[in-house]
């Protein structure tokens, strides 16, 4: 019982540390890659099958989007969040797990976070997913729901005091539609 009430306080310390930040200063600011966009359709694997497959080999998953690599080709990335599962660590491990969008099957390399800022974007994404009552993959499908297209970005943020999931989707006449996707 004590190692539950111990991850119980310091869950709610990062919560109130990142809300209080959140509030003062608002969420995070991040914008998709618009060069990413026009290659969409080339993709082998849509953003809800790599949420899925990440979510299944790494843990929970807090954040995803398609970009470009640094090569210039189209990616996709997956933010897991695994509780020191192969790092043997105490705490949450942010990492990021990206691959070629246009191999089939994807097939991404794992990256943990060691950088300030990955960690503080990280932190923020998991306090608004671990008040979510629904996970990523479901806010995607929500808003493809809602707008038949390619979901190319999903991102945790607050519109006011709302947890949400951003979802940017490309609609067939190559337009981009953004919905915010209440979580809690």
């Amino acid at each position: 019982m004590r190692p539950t009430l111990s991850a119980l306080g310091v869950s709610l310390g990062t919560l109130a540390i990142a809300l209080s930040s959140a509030f003062a200063s608002g969420p995070p600011q991040r914008t998709p890659d618009a060069k990413a966009v026009p290659l969409l359709g080339t993709a082998k694997i849509s953003l809800v099958q790599g949420i899925k497959q990440v979510q299944a080999k790494y843990g929970p998953v807090i954040e995803a989007k398609f970009e470009l690599d640094d090569s210039g080709a189209l990616s996709l990335s997956v933010y897991p969040v695994t509780k020191g599962l192969r790092t043997n660590a105490e705490f949450n491990t942010f990492e990021e797990a990206a691959g070629p969008a246009t191999a089939s099957p994807w097939k991404p390399s794992i990256e943990v976070f060691k950088d300030q800022e990955h960690l503080t974007r990280s932190s923020f994404d998991l306090t608004v997913m671990q008040l979510s009552k629904i996970n990523l993959a479901t806010a995607v499908q929500r808003a493809l729901a809602r707008q038949k297209g390619i979901a190319y970005w999903a991102i945790p943020t607050l519109r006011g005091r709302q947890s949400v999931v951003g979802v940017y989707i490309r609609s067939s006449d190559g337009k981009s539609h953004h919905f915010f996707i209440p979580v809690t």
